[in-house]
């Protein structure tokens, strides 16, 4: 039993997240900034935020329990923002003086994050002709 309430305070998280990222993209995104929609990263940065305070107080041991800890890290962050999660795991390599990896890890998120979006648009764009 315990196994499924977990399960149901993530999915409720990942609800709640995933309405919360979507509107404060959105808000965001009117900002004056020119062509540049600062949503996504203002999202992120944010996200990052509350991933790594929420992180020390449950490592901390400061009144978080862990079905509330990965309900609010896996489900609501989670939802919010996949982005916290790597930031999160570049900080802990790098924490642990591994930054050979914390430099690998960087580098391949966002080189192969961007490349993965190229790929993408190119196997839309040749499906679409071939169709």
């Amino acid at each position: 039993m315990r196994v499924f309430t977990t399960l149901l305070m993530v999915a409720l998280g990942g609800a709640v997240g995933s309405v919360l990222r979507v509107s404060l993209t959105a808000i965001l995104n009117t900002a004056p900034t020119g062509a540049w929609k600062i949503g996504t990263l203002g999202v992120n940065l944010l996200g990052c935020l509350c991933f790594g305070f929420i992180w020390a107080k449950a490592d901390m041991k400061m009144q978080l329990e862990a079905p509330a800890t990965i309900a609010i890290l896996g489900g609501f962050l989670g939802a919010f923002t996949t982005f916290s999660a790597f930031g999160f795991h570049t900080v802990e390599l790098y924490r642990q003086q591994d930054y050979v990896w914390a430099a690998v890890n960087l580098i391949t998120h966002n080189g192969l994050g961007i490349a993965m979006v190229f790929a993408g648009i190119a196997a839309a764009r040749a499906l679409t002709q071939a169709g």
